[in-house]
């Protein structure tokens, strides 16, 4: 009798080695083969549960953008205006693990050349932008794009502190810099 494999199992274990592999070496090596081999399986075990390459990248990506706008959301806890956006920002900047961080500048260097990491990555974009704008709005801030860009940019920036010489900014580092943001947006 053939061995019953779980797909939703089998799905979460290549979601898994698709991030390991990008994670470590960037999206460019996610095969086919080297998820097959992270998980000592063929390449037609791979291929069953999830299709080509594309629908690999997309399963395991949109599993993972899922997980981190929960986060977010639970960050933010209901919360509208300054409070919540305080969240948001926060949880962005200093609650995820170097991990997520590398994951998410591995996808941000993929989707220049990877349509299906682009429109994983679009998408997740269109929600935070609209997240922010809504939060901003609540605030009572005039300038919300501008308020908006200043927001991207250091966000973007302290996640790239983690990358400088190999060691992160500490948390404290970071809150310092987010501090002076609120206080320059007058939030």
């Amino acid at each position: 009798m053939p061995r019953q494999v779980d797909s939703a199992e089998r799905l979460a274990a290549v979601g898994d080695a698709v991030v390991s592999i990008a994670v470590a070496a960037g999206f460019g090596a996610v095969t086919i083969r080297a998820v097959a081999e992270r998980l000592g399986s063929s390449t037609s075990a791979i291929t069953y549960v999830v299709g080509g390459r594309d629908e690999v990248l997309r399963t395991a990506v949109r599993r993972e953008i899922e997980a981190r706008r929960a986060q977010a959301e639970a960050a933010i806890g209901g919360a509208s205006g300054a409070a919540g956006l305080r969240g948001l920002i926060e949880w962005a900047v200093l609650t995820p693990g170097e991990r997520t961080h590398r994951l998410w500048l591995a996808l941000v260097l993929g989707a220049r050349t990877e349509a299906v990491l682009r429109a994983e990555l679009d998408e997740f974009n269109r929600w935070w932008d609209e997240r922010v704008r809504n939060l901003l709005a609540a605030t009572g801030i005039r300038d919300i794009a501008t308020a908006r860009d200043v927001l991207d940019v250091t966000v973007d920036g302290l996640v790239l502190t983690g990358f400088d010489e190999g060691s992160p900014w500490s948390a404290a580092r970071r809150r310092r810099v987010l501090d002076a943001m609120w206080s320059a947006l007058e939030l």
